[in-house]
């Protein structure tokens, strides 16, 4: 039997669902159809992310099935699904993986933290042209951060961190997610999430720092949204965040923004997501201490990550 001719990768993630679709191009490689992107919120409800709350599950069975439907419009098409952090972690996964096994038919892989950091640098080498220099690559997620240092398609060490924008907002900032509050945030609370942060960072940034990585990449929702702020306040507009960078300063200057505003004020800000108002604090906080903790001046963010990592490394793309 003739393979199918498209190939579709799903990245089930704690805060939002990918998809993307491609055909398998005469060159050996892939073209690029379409990609779509949902904000399930997987992980939301609390708990430490021990358990995945039905109505999150209900979500995010509705929006496989359709971007199962969308890959599966193109034509005869091999889907590759995985799902990370939440998933990993809660104890009733199964209420998750056995309706879209048997259901919605997309069997997922429940995939480690090395490999999730593994394949979030294999897609990040398909964006960037990079593949002659040592990389720290860095994903932060709603639940989980994931760091690699590679070099070409040699990873030289990867960690995963229980450290993300949901998990740290469910932590330090559950007025954020409450619609009757105004969404400010104390000095102490951003104080004691600081504190926290530089805690957990400090053995991952002793072990993987002394690489010397000579780029440093972001390729997650937070790091491309604080990207697209850190324009704004430039003055510049966002075409396209591939090979966009930004810097240590900017970074501050857009943390120290958030920090200071409410919700509303915070909506006001250019280069905000709207969806992403609850978490960014958290995101940014977290994203503010690895900079420091690693000796970060300078980050440049990929638009391909884990599902682009996914589609490369199962279907056999070459770069």
């Amino acid at each position: 039997m003739t393979p199918p001719e498209f190939k579709a990768a799903i990245d089930i993630g704690t805060n939002s669902m990918h998809l993307v679709v491609a055909r398998l191009a005469d060159h050996g490689g892939f073209e690029m159809l379409t990609s779509e992107k949902e904000m399930v919120r997987l992980g939301a409800g609390g708990g430490e992310m021990k358990a995945l709350a039905p109505d999150a599950i209900e979500r995010s069975l509705v929006t496989l099935a359709r971007m199962k439907q969308v890959a599966g419009s193109f034509g005869d098409v091999e889907i590759a699904a995985v799902a990370t952090s939440a998933v990993r972690e809660a104890r009733n996964r199964d209420e998750f993986l056995v309706p879209a096994r048997d259901e919605i038919g997309v069997p997922v892989e429940v995939i480690s933290g090395f490999e999730e950091a593994r394949l979030i640098h294999l897609g990040v080498l398909q964006a960037l042209p990079v593949f002659d220099r040592r990389l720290l690559v860095i994903d932060i997620g709603g639940g989980s951060t994931e760091f690699c240092v590679g070099k070409g398609e040699q990873v030289i060490e990867a960690r995963s961190m229980k450290l993300g924008a949901i998990r740290l907002t469910q932590r330090f900032f559950t007025g954020l997610t409450d619609t009757g509050h105004d969404g400010s945030v104390s000095r102490k609370t951003v104080k004691e999430c600081r504190k926290y942060v530089r805690s957990a960072l400090a053995p991952v940034a002793h072990e993987l720092g002394g690489h010397q990585p000579e780029v440093t990449v972001g390729s997650s929702g937070t790091a491309s949204t604080l990207a697209a702020m850190a324009l704004a306040r430039r003055g510049e507009k966002v075409r396209q965040m591939n090979g966009t960078t930004f810097t240590a300063d900017e970074l501050r200057e857009v943390v120290d923004e958030l920090t200071s505003r409410t919700t509303e004020e915070r909506l006001d800000l250019g280069g905000l997501d709207a969806k992403r108002v609850d978490i960014i604090v958290a995101g940014a906080l977290l994203l503010d201490e690895i900079f420091r903790a690693f000796s970060i001046e300078e980050m440049t963010i990929s638009d391909y990550a884990l599902r682009e990592g996914v589609l490369f490394d199962r279907f056999g793309g070459d770069a």
